[in-house]
């Protein structure tokens, strides 16, 4: 049943599939009727002859566009390879300048290193002199130094080293032998290879030296209740004794100055001037490289002509407008007015008056032991020694109850001062009260005695009048 189904249903597709070719055919042949009568039309000719007219217009205008295009794209392409020819002209123009460049370059740093390697090889060869210079002129020093019968020294370690010698002078350099400037200033400074005063700089230091620059927030602190002038007298004796006793082993001090300005370039600089340039350049020699206070010292040699161009005269009067900031030394007084003599010109050197005193001074050293130990502030290194830790710490405690007794002292001192002035007071009040009160009889027994002469000289005169 189901095959007898299926080939009933392929027997009617069959046949709807010959109908449809049948249709076709008929359909294909009525077409082609059509068209032949049509062509038997003259209008249907003139048609088909229009169209195609048109359709070979149109080929041909396609063509004409198709060459148009192809003609710019030629065109385009002609252009675009004749700018490849021009960038690649430029670009090898480029790259050999760029070659070109780099061999200029090379050049200039093959140049470079010759003129570095002959300025290298100059500075080496002033170098070697200079050193030279220095180890002859080092054991010349030593000759002079150790050598008690040259009187004078060497005419060439009296020479001037200048700064810029092309430059004129720099006046404050030359009246101080200090400037604002330092190695930066453009004027010439010239500094003595030897002479007998010596300049260390920043020697005394102090908090009451240091520039105060308060902040706003404490413009209104007291600070003279911290330090005051009496503390800095007291510390600058301390450092004069101390620096002086170390300074006297090296020869006879004439001069020493210690300068009291707040300006950097001159705050602390010490002058010390001896008799002959032998005990300076021992000084020199032996304070070169050593230690105050834990403070490497910079000790060099001055040419300082006289203290009159030097020192502000204003301030001797304690006058001076600009106070410790001036650009002149202000100057520290020394305990009992000593080396305070008047500096002589130090152009022309002097004859010792007898060479055999400065041969029998010994050559010190911090290495010496003395028999009470040595200053803990003189050292050859900023560290303070662990073996005279133990005396510092006793002559702290030691100074802090000298401190402690001179303020308890002073209180005392104070105390009776103020009962002083109370008694004296009372006493002055008791005495003006007394004078006011005999005064005041005094006045009273003036007026009545005025009153009776009066009455007694009415009394007289009227008889007269009657």
């Amino acid at each position: 049943m189901p095959d007898k189904r299926a080939r009933r249903k392929l027997i009617k597709k069959q046949q709807r599939k010959r109908r449809r070719q049948k249709q076709a055919k008929e359909r294909d042949k009525l077409e082609e009727e059509a068209e032949n009568q049509r062509l038997l039309q003259p209008e249907y000719q003139k048609w088909l002859q229009e169209q195609r007219e048109m359709e070979e217009f149109q080929r041909l205008a396609e063509q004409r566009e198709h060459q148009d295009a192809e003609e710019a794209w030629l065109r385009r392409e002609a252009i675009a390879q004749r700018q490849f020819r021009i960038d690649e002209a430029k670009r090898l123009q480029e790259q050999e300048e760029v070659e070109r460049l780099q061999r200029e370059q090379a050049k200039e740093r093959l140049e470079r290193e010759e003129i570095k390697r002959k300025l290298r090889k100059e500075e080496m060869a002033k170098s070697a002199k200079a050193a030279a210079e220095f180890d002859a002129m080092m054991e010349s020093m030593n000759g002079y130094l150790n050598n008690p019968r040259i009187e004078n020294p060497p005419s060439h370690l009296l020479r001037v080293m200048e700064t810029h010698p092309e430059e004129r002078l720099c006046e404050f350099f030359t009246r101080t032998n200090c400037c604002r400037y330092g190695h930066a200033c453009t004027f010439n400074h010239r500094r003595p290879l030897l002479a007998r005063i010596l300049l260390i700089r920043h020697f005394f230091k102090h908090s009451m030296l240091q520039e105060h620059r308060p902040h706003k927030e404490y413009d209104s602190a007291e600070e003279h209740l911290e330090f005051t002038e009496q503390d800095l007298r007291r510390d600058y004796d301390e450092f004069f004794n101390d620096t002086v006793e170390e300074l006297e082993k090296f020869g006879t001090i004439v001069n020493f100055r210690t300068v009291r300005n707040t300006l950097e370039h001159l705050r602390g600089h010490v002058f010390v001037q001896y008799t002959n340039e032998r005990s300076a350049l021992r000084a020199f020699t032996n304070l070169q490289g050593r230690y105050y206070a834990s403070k490497r010292l910079n000790v060099e040699f001055s040419n300082l002509k006289t203290w009159r161009g030097a020192v502000c005269g204003l301030s001797l009067t304690r006058k001076c407008p600009k106070g410790n900031g001036c650009g002149y030394l202000h100057l520290f007084r020394n305990p009992n007015n000593l080396f305070n003599t008047e500096l002589e010109s130090t152009t022309t050197p002097r004859r010792e008056s007898r060479s055999s005193q400065t041969a029998t001074v010994k050559t010190p050293s911090w290495d010496d032991q003395n028999k009470r130990g040595r200053n803990w502030r003189w050292s050859e290194s900023p560290e303070v020694e662990l073996e005279n830790f133990k005396d510092v710490g006793n002559s702290l405690k030691n100074s802090n109850r000298r401190q402690d007794l001179k303020i308890s002292h002073h209180r005392e001192y104070k105390a009776r001062s103020r009962s002083d002035k109370d008694s004296k007071r009372s006493n002055r009040d008791e005495s003006s009260k007394r004078k006011r009160s005999s005064s005041r009889t005094s006045h009273d027994d003036h007026r009545s005695s005025r009153n009776h002469s009066s009455s007694s000289r009415s009394h007289s005169t009227t008889p007269h009048r009657q």
